[in-house]
C-alpha cells in the first residue's frame, strides 16, 4: 500500500550489498510465483504535499506489467554507500500505453526508502519485483469502509479510483494537518464520503484517531468488506474495533506498512511482538 515499510528508529534495516541483492532477487523470483524483475529509471518526481513525494519511473515492457489494484513493487533501495534495502510501495498509477509508473512515497522518517524517495531524481535506477499484495478490491461488497495513515493513502486513492459503478464508500485518512489532503480520483459512477483526521502535533502512530474511527462508525450494508493500512499496533487496534462492531473476519483485509520505533525487515515487512 505507499510507503510499505517506514522504519521509525535509528536502525534503517537489515541491508545487502548490491551484489548480495541480484542474488537475493534469483531466489525471490524462484519463490515468488508471478513476479517478474524490473529495472527502473526514474523520469520524473515532484512533491504532492510536504510529505509525499511522486516518483515516476519506467523500464522495458513496463507497460505489460499486470497487477491488481492496491497491489505494489519491491523496490531494492539503495543507500549512500551502496548498500541495498527491499522496500515495497504501492503503484499509484500504470499507464500502459507508455510504460510509465507512478509511485507515491512518504518522504517523513528515518527509513532508507523515506531518504531515497526525497533525493531521487530523473536518471536514478534501481531494481523492482512484483506485483506484490494481495489486499485488492472485494468485489462481493456492497459497501466499502477504508482506514488508513500517510503510508496507507496510496494504496487507498488506487482502490477508490478502481470502484464499480455504483459503489458506495467511505474514508478515514489520518495526516499530519490541511497540508496533506488531496483529492483522490474516484472510479466512474462510485459514491466516496472521505474524512480528513488530523492529528496535529502528535507523532504518527500515537493519536488513536484511525482506532475512534472505527470504533464509532456504524457498519453499513449487508456485504461491507474494511481496509486496514497504517501502523502495525494502529491496525490491530483498529481491526478489534471493527470486529466490535460485528464485522466478520473474512470482511476485512489488513495490511500494516510500518511499525512505531521499529525498522521495517529486509523484506520491506513491519516486525511484530
Amino acid at each position: 500500500m505507499s510507503a510499505s515499510g517506514r522504519g521509525r528508529s535509528g536502525d534503517p534495516g537489515d541491508p545487502v550489498d548490491v551484489r548480495g541483492a541480484r542474488l537475493e532477487t534469483s531466489a525471490l523470483l524462484e519463490r515468488l510465483p508471478g513476479v517478474a524483475a524490473w529495472d527502473l529509471t526514474v523520469t520524473d518526481a515532484g512533491r504532492l504535499t510536504p510529505a509525499m513525494r511522486r516518483i515516476r519511473l519506467t523500464a522495458p515492457g513496463l507497460g505489460a506489467l499486470d497487477h491488481q489494484p492496491g497491489q505494489d513493487l519491491m523496490l531494492g533501495v539503495p543507500d549512500a554507500e551502496g548498500q541495498v534495502f527491499r522496500r515495497r510501495y504501492t503503484i499509484a498509477r500504470l499507464e500502459p500505453a507508455t510504460g510509465i509508473l507512478d509511485l507515491e512515497m512518504v518522504v517523513h522518517g528515518d527509513g532508507p526508502g523515506a531518504h531515497w524517495a526525497a533525493v531521487a531524481g530523473p536518471g536514478d535506477r534501481l531494481e523492482a519485483i512484483g506485483p506484490r499484495g494481495r489486499v485488492t478490491l472485494d468485489p462481493g461488497a456492497d459497501a466499502h469502509l477504508f482506514f488508513a495513515d500517510e503510508s496507507g493513502i496510496p494504496a487507498t486513492f488506487a482502490l477508490l479510483a478502481a470502484l464499480a459503478p455504483g459503489a458506495q464508500a467511505a474514508a478515514f485518512l489520518e495526516v499530519a494537518g490541511p497540508e496533506e489532503r488531496r483529492e483522490p480520483t474516484v472510479g466512474a459512477g462510485a459514491t466516496v464520503e472521505v474524512t480528513w483526521l488530523e492529528r496535529g502535533g502528535d507523532p504518527p502512530g500515537t493519536s488513536g484517531l484511525l482506532v475512534e474511527a472505527a470504533a464509532d462508525r456504524v457498519v453499513p450494508g449487508e456485504r461491507p468488506h474494511a481496509y486496514l493500512a497504517a501502523e502495525l499496533r494502529v491496525v490491530a487496534a483498529a481491526r478489534a474495533a471493527l470486529a466490535g462492531r460485528g464485522l466478520a473476519p473474512e470482511r476485512l483485509s489488513a495490511k500494516p506498512y510500518w511499525r512505531l520505533g521499529v525498522a521495517n525487515a529486509a523484506h520491506g515487512e513491519p516486525t511484530g511482538d
